[in-house]
């Protein structure tokens, strides 16, 4: 009578194992989706900030660290994709994971672009910060047009 209490409790705790397991699998899944939410927010907020000063013509130097922190965002970003991210409440198209050289590429498009609107606001140039920041736009949306859903 112990060696099957034994093995119905070894049995019962290998089965809380496995859900506990799955559980945090899945913790860990939503964990990173927000990540990458959260750091795309942060993306769009100093993508906004930007455009302020461009808007208001403003000292284009300023540009310069906000410019670094999108380079910043972007290499977080692109680290924030590992296998079975893909469930959940995620924006992030299959072609993330099944073109993952080409999502790569895409993150080092934008990356350069974060390079060329740095030097250009270093420069201290109103019009060639503004057309990089033109080029910025389009190389984060080449991403989203390949890599992301479009939003309803």
């Amino acid at each position: 009578m112990r060696k099957k209490t034994l093995i119905a409790a070894v049995i019962g705790a290998l089965a809380a194992g496995a859900m506990v397991g799955g559980a945090t699998v899945a913790l860990a899944q939503a964990d990173v989706i927000k990540q990458r939410q959260d750091n795309r927010k942060e993306a769009g907020a100093t993508m906004r900030a930007i455009k302020g000063v461009l808007d208001a013509s403003g000292d284009v130097k300023t540009i310069v660290p906000q410019a670094a922190k999108l380079k910043t965002l972007e290499v977080a970003f692109d680290k924030m994709f590992p296998a079975g991210s893909d469930k959940g409440e995620t924006k992030a198209l299959p072609t993330v994971w099944s073109d993952a050289a080409g999502f790569a590429a895409a993150s080092k498009g934008a990356d350069a672009a974060y390079d060329k609107l740095a030097a250009a606001a270093g420069s201290g140039n109103l019009d060639a910060t503004k057309a990089a920041f033109a080029d910025t736009g389009k190389a984060c949306g080449a991403c989203h047009d390949k890599f992301r859903a479009k939003a309803n």
